[in-house]
């Protein structure tokens, strides 16, 4: 991972911070959120350049679950995270 160490980037989503990484040059921002039925919502939406376009959400009843949820995704050009993490740039915008 570039600008950071990926255990640290999982953490962050793990505590479901907002968090923005740049991945092939475009600009995604992760967030989570517990709804009020108790159910844990995570979402990756494209930031820049803005489309306003969800490119992936997942609800589940466990932070666990999103976060393993966004581990095993295809979200980087049909990789998971792990097979694509030396190529996406952590940063804090």
């Amino acid at each position: 991972m570039i600008g950071g160490n990926p255990n640290d980037f999982l953490d962050r989503i793990y505590s479901c911070q907002d968090t923005i990484y740049i991945y092939k040059g475009i600009k995604y921002w992760f967030q989570g959120y517990m709804s009020d039925s108790n159910i844990v919502h995570m979402e990756v939406i494209q930031y820049q350049p803005a489309n306003n376009k969800e490119i992936w959400s997942h609800d589940a009843t466990t932070i666990e679950q999103c976060k393993q949820a966004f581990i095993d995704a295809p979200l980087f050009d049909g990789k998971t995270f792990w097979n694509a993490e030396q190529d996406i740039e952590w940063v804090d915008d």
